[in-house]
């Protein structure tokens, strides 16, 4: 199966150079440029600082630790383990492939057999000429931090090499696993890759519903004002037809009240609608009823008695009951 060369689709090797280097990573690099996989070891920072080497791991996709009888005797390599232990705590690398190329899986956990001895020789010579207390310290907290990575990756599956098998065939298994690997996370950021794609369409939708709604509120307040702005213009005791002067200083704005928008008297609302005319009806019953150049204090005066009247007829009748 051979894999697409993606942007970012890039492996990093953790070795040890004088078990590795001229067996196992050469052949294992060859497959996965074949398959066009890109590669990164830490040859290819030589000379370099170590951080520049800690940001290519950060950048990789899949890291393959090979452990091997010596990969506990170097800081390097140890060191190296340390930042893919958090790279894997933090999500920096999506997948981490230890191969345990002629050493146990147990050996390298609990760093026992020729493995455990490699790395006690490690930590003698590191103590054994430092005499201040403080660096003492210093290097007592990077052995545990390289006992925890130990611990830490050796817990994930991966391929131990049976002697019995050709090396080549072994190399083919890695390369396998690197590959099927690979498969899943383009398949996963496909995956969320489409699902970001609709959570943004969705937002712009919803974002856009909101717009709609807020617009109609808009359209129907200004409809609500014309309606009622409407009814005050077609109240007129005096007359339906007698112009309204909205304001006296500008005689552009005078109207009258039979030539409203029909649109301001027969809007989508059927209340408004009925209003109106039924507005202009009573005034021309109010017309009828009072003369015209009646004050409206003596209308008043007149109403009131007329209420007065009918309260006092209404009581007689109900005490001569």
């Amino acid at each position: 199966m051979e894999i697409t060369n993606y942007n970012k689709d890039q492996v990093f090797i953790s070795f040890r150079g004088k078990d590795e280097r001229n067996g196992l990573l050469t052949h294992l690099k060859q497959k996965l440029v074949d398959r066009n996989v890109k590669v990164f070891t830490d040859d290819n920072v030589t000379g370099q600082r170590l951080q520049n080497l800690f940001g290519h791991i950060r950048k990789s996709r899949i890291a393959i630790v090979i452990f091997s009888k010596s990969y506990a005797e170097s800081v390097w390599c140890l060191d190296e383990l340390v930042m893919i232990k958090k790279c894997i705590e933090t999500e920096k690398l999506n997948a981490v492939i230890p191969i345990f190329h002629k050493v146990k899986v147990s050996s390298v956990k609990k760093q026992s057999g020729k493995f455990g001895e490699k790395f006690l020789a490690l930590q003698n010579s590191l103590l054994a000429e430092e005499v201040n207390k403080k660096k003492i310290k210093l290097i007592n907290s990077r052995i545990k931090r390289w006992k925890k990575a130990l611990k830490i990756v050796t817990g994930i599956a991966g391929l131990t090499y049976d002697r019995k098998s050709p090396e080549l065939a072994f190399v083919e298994k890695v390369v396998e696993k690197v590959n099927m690997n690979l498969a899943n996370i383009a398949t996963e950021e496909g995956r969320n890759s489409s699902l970001e794609t609709s959570e943004a369409s969705l937002g712009r939708q919803s974002n856009q519903t909101i717009y709609n709604v807020n617009q109609l509120n808009i359209n129907i307040q200004l409809h609500r004002s014309k309606s009622s702005e409407a009814l005050r213009r077609s109240y007129n005791p005096e007359g339906h037809k007698k112009s309204i002067d909205l304001k006296p200083s500008s005689p552009t704005l005078r109207r009258t009240a039979s030539d409203l928008d029909h649109r301001d008297q027969y809007g989508p609302f059927p209340f408004e609608a009925l209003m109106v005319p039924r507005q202009n009806e009573n005034q021309l019953s109010i017309a009828n009823i009072f003369p015209k150049k009646m004050k409206t204090w003596d209308n008043l005066h007149f109403v009131s008695a007329l209420l007065f009247g009918a309260l006092f007829v209404s009581y007689m009748l109900r005490s001569k009951r």
